[in-house]
This record gives structure tokens, C-alpha cells and sequence, in this order.
């Protein structure tokens, strides 16, 4: 069975949920191919408390999101399902407080008004035709049959850009010993007399165990965040993100320990338990790939702003190191930086571009662009750029049309 659509969209987490929406917005036909059951990625299978990236940080409360759009208004209609939770500020940044179950009702209902989008969910991509730096045909796999997409436009929010490597786009990965520690993430229930303590005890006391030869490395790096319900908490724990090979069955394990010695060692964890678990590893580094400019560290922290800026971004950069733990470098009180069009452009392809983690910027600076809140705004902007190719052979902001823009993708 062979389906045309103007704009193909890969991968169902925030961004590519945004994008997806974006793209029918502006009347094209639209299809999102997603390989969980669900939307929303790991936003919805991470056992996330905050969506972060969404605000300036500035030593007063902002009033609303750094960008207009999907983002804000993603903002809205959490806040009409849970008026109670208000934007928080932890440490030196402001985030959202929200629920998956929130998020996946608000990114399902924003799929459901678009008419022009279709949502194949348990679906991925498979393989790739190109010709000429055009992919022409996306092969996909959905409940054991395969099916042709011929899109006009293709957006790769896979996070690992799986679809761009497919099709033989150049791409970017911090050495090993460079890749970023992953995550994952316990529910603990029936704590007792939980405080605020726990939050500096869990880790000391793990570091300590570490230290005295009790427990792995990385899992001297795990967090502990209060929950909303009395008796709640979320323990983060690290896991080595070089690690390919039955990694959540290892992190379960490694959950388990901690769990374990945290009953022996605080009263308060004596007769807790695992109420839930992530779906999987959440990565925080993969593939980069390659597009017109590569975003670095010192545009992130000066603050840069460029003609072809599409999002704003004000995180700083947030880097779980395997050796120190989280090292973090903020950008100015009340500054934010921008990310060009040109990083969600892929070289040497017309009709590609990449949304989410997998946009062309440095090791160092992906550790602030990769949150969900510039995310769900990178999506929506290369949908919005893909949409203006297609009726104009060019992308938006780009003083000169390109070679092809004579011959319009059909």
C-alpha cells in the first residue's frame, strides 16, 4: 500500500507532536509515524516531573513562555486541566510542573483537531530511498505489514536521527568517553516523614556507599525530588549511556539497589517501595547530525541571536558528565540565545530536516538545547519551514533561494 503526504513527520515525542500539528496547520497533508503506542516520547514514558526550556531565567518570576505558538499554547491547556500547578523555580531556572497523563490528553487532543494529519502510532521507519539529495520513498512498518510513504517533506524527530542516517546524512557523536551519563527514573511510595532533607541525603548517602565500594559508580550521581503526594518521591538514578546491550534490565537492577540500601540507611525509605519505573533508558546524547551551522558552546552562553533564528532557548548548558556528575553554565540573568533554521537543515538534503535532539549543534551545546520545552518550538519551526518549501522551493529567512528553487518538491 503506497501513501503520498506532503510532509512525513518521524517520531512522536514533543517535537515531533509539534511539528505534526504545525505541518496540518498550515493545510498540508500531514503524516506521524510514531513506534510507541503513545505521543509524547520520553515526556510520557520518563516518569518526568517538569518541563524545562520553557522560560527565561531571570531573578523574577516569568509570566510567560520565552516562545509564542504550540509551546504556549501547549502551557494553556495544561494549566486548564491543572490550574494548581503554577511555573516553580529549582535552583536557577523556572520550570512546569505537569503529569504524562496531562500531556499525553493535551498532545492527543491537538492531533485530533487537525483534519489534515493522520497519526500511525506503532509505526516506524524502516529504510529510506534518495536520489539526489531527495528522499523519494520511506518504507514503514506498522503491526507486521509495510507500507510506502512518497512524501513531499520529511522531519526526523527520532532523537537518534534514525532517518537521516538512513538516507546517508553525515552526523556527529561525542567519543565514549565523552557521551553523556542516561537516565532513569523510580516512583517511590509510602515514604514516611518525607522532607525536604531527602533531597541532599539520597545522594550523600550513596556517594558515601559508593566511596566504600558498596554500589557502582554512576549510581553516586542519583537524585531525589519530592513528589505531590505525601508519601511520594522520585529517585534519578545515572546510567552509562555507552551501555547498548539489556540496559533497562540493568537499570531495573541498579533501581533495586539503590532502593534497597536507601531502606537500610534512611528511616524514612525503611518500608517504601517501587510504585513505577521508566518505560527505557532515557538517552541524553546520540547522534548530531550534520547541518548548515553547528550551534557551540559559546553561542549558547553569549547569548547569540541570528537572522534565521526559529527558537529561543534560555537553559543553561546541563551536561551529566561520567567522571563529576551535572556541571551546568548559565547564560546571563534574563538572556536567552537563539537556534538558527540552518541547524535543522541537513547537508546535502533538500527535502530533510531534523527537529529534537538530533539538531546539528556540539556536544556542549546539546545539553541545553535537548529539553522538551525548545523542543516542542524546534518542531514547530521546521514544520513551518517545511511547509514554506514546499510552496516556494525556499526556505523561510534565507536571503537567496536555493539552487532548486525553480523545481518545487511535489
Amino acid at each position: 500500500m503506497n501513501t503520498h503526504c506532503d510532509i512525513l513527520v518521524v517520531g512522536g515525542g514533543v517535537a515531533g507532536t509539534a511539528a505534526a500539528v504545525a505541518a496540518a496547520r498550515t493545510g498540508c497533508r500531514t503524516v506521524l509515524i510514531e513506534r510507541e503506542q503513545y505521543l509524547g516520547g520520553i515526556g510520557y514514558s520518563g516518569l518526568l516531573q517538569h518541563l524545562c526550556g520553557l522560560y527565561v531565567n531571570s531573578e523574577t518570576e516569568p509570566k510567560e513562555t520565552l516562545n509564542n505558538g504550540i509551546a504556549r499554547e501547549l502551557v494553556s491547556l495544561l494549566g486548564k486541566r491543572t490550574p494548581q500547578r503554577k511555573v516553580v523555580k529549582i535552583g536557577q531556572v523556572y520550570v512546569l510542573p505537569y503529569s504524562r497523563d496531562d500531556l499525553q490528553f493535551v498532545l492527543g487532543s491537538l492531533c485530533s483537531a487537525e483534519p489534515s494529519l493522520s497519526v500511525f502510532p506503532e509505526a516506524e521507519a524502516l529504510s529510506v530511498e534518495s536520489n539526489q539529495g531527495v528522499l523519494m520513498n520511506v518504507t514503514v512498518g506498522r503491526s507486521g505489514i509495510t507500507q510506502e510513504i512518497q512524501p513531499g517533506m520529511v522531519i526526523d524527530c527520532t532523537g537518534s536521527g534514525a532517518v537521516s542516517v538512513m538516507a546517508g546524512a553525515s552526523f556527529d557523536m561525542a567519543p565514549p568517553e565523552r557521551v553523556q551519563l542516561a537516565g532513569y527514573i523510580v516512583q517511590i511510595r509510602a515514604l514516611v516523614n518525607r522532607d525536604d532533607s531527602l533531597s541532599i541525603k539520597v545522594p550523600y548517602y550513596l556517594a558515601d556507599a559508593v566511596n566504600k565500594g558498596k554500589l557502582p559508580p554512576f549510581l553516586r550521581f542519583t537524585t531525589f525530588t519530592p513528589g505531590e503526594e505525601p508519601d511520594e518521591g522520585f529517585c534519578k538514578l545515572s546510567i552509562d549511556g555507552q551501555i547498548d546491550h539489556d540496559r533497562e534490565q540493568l537499570a531495573r537492577q541498579y533501581a533495586e539497589t539503590v532502593h534497597r540500601y536507601l531502606s537500610t540507611v534512611l528511616p524514612s525509605f525503611k518500608d517504601s517501595r517501587i510504585a513505577a519505573s521508566s518505560r527505557g533508558v532515557m538517552d541524553r546524547e546520540g547522534r548530531r547530525i550534520r547541518g548548515e551551522y553547528t550551534l557551540t558552546e559559546d553561542d549558547v552562553v553569549r547569548g547569540r541571536k541570528f537572522p534565521d533564528g526559529v527558537a529561543k532557548n534560555s537553559w543553561p548548558i546541563e551536561l551529566w558528565d561520567r567522571e563529576r556528575g551535572t556541571l551546568y553554565r548559565y547564560l546571563k540573568p534574563g538572556d536567552y540565545y537563539e537556534i538558527p533554521l540552518r541547524c535543522l537543515t541537513v547537508q546535502g538534503f533538500r527535502n530533510l530536516l531534523c527537529a529534537g535532539r538530533c539538531i546539528s549543534v556540539s556536544h556542549e551545546a546539546l545539553g541545553s538545547t535537548r529539553v522538551m520545552g525548545t523542543c516542542i518550538t524546534l518542531g514547530e519551526q521546521a514544520a513551518v519551514a517545511a511547509a514554506h518549501y514546499l510552496r516556494h522551493g525556499y526556505y523561510p529567512q534565507t536571503r537567496e533561494k536555493r539552487e532548486t528553487a525553480k523545481e518545487k518538491i511535489t
